[in-house]
């Protein structure tokens, strides 16, 4: 009778435990989604930036936004006999946002490192945009990243370009925002 309550209490005593450690888990997967949602209202908090303005990455970099435009070809501004261009599908265009990075930091800023951004038209379509780069003297245009790459101090035309259908080149009523996340931030650059 003894080895009978003694074993009814240490099985009690397990389930409690285990019931508790059960809980404990539920409670912490729990408080973990609230923080997620907070971290992801915070990042839907976007700066409204706009061509003309500029945005300033702590010390590490500066970029200017100068100009957008719709283009069937994407090609340098200063062509020479041989030069690389991009011609967008036939019922597509390219938007090109046409960008200038400073490096303000210290050490050669790689072109892997700049900024991604995304195409959102009428608030709810969305493109990744490219990076392309156009040559000092405008005879070329560049994707790949070590093109990209600005030495500290310096300068480089940066382009975002997006191939999207003819459809949002012609429906000028409606919006597009190129949006950049850095740092934890969301800036929105308003384009039309």
């Amino acid at each position: 009778m003894k080895k009978f309550r003694l074993l009814l209490i240490v099985s009690v005593v397990f389930m409690a435990t285990g019931c508790g450690n059960a809980n404990s888990i539920k409670d912490t997967s729990v408080s973990d989604n609230k923080e997620n949602t907070e971290v992801k209202s915070e990042t839907k908090k976007a700066i409204a930036v706009s061509i003309g303005q500029n945005i300033q990455y702590d010390d590490n970099y500066n970029i200017s936004f100068l100009e957008m435009l719709f283009t069937q070809k994407i090609e340098p501004t200063n062509p020479e006999s041989y030069y690389t261009y991009y011609p967008a599908g036939d019922d597509n265009a390219y938007l090109v946002l046409k960008t200038v990075i400073k490096n303000l930091g210290t050490d050669t800023l790689k072109g892997s490192k700049l900024p991604k951004a995304k195409l959102i038209y009428d608030n709810k379509y969305n493109y990744d945009a490219k990076l392309m780069t156009e040559t000092d003297d405008g005879s070329n245009v560049e994707q790949y990243d070590w093109y990209m790459d600005i030495e500290p101090l310096k300068t480089k035309k940066i382009w975002y370009a997006v191939e999207v259908p003819k459809e949002i080149e012609n429906n000028t009523n409606t919006s597009i925002i190129m949006e950049y996340k850095i740092n934890n931030k969301v800036y929105n650059v308003k384009l039309r």
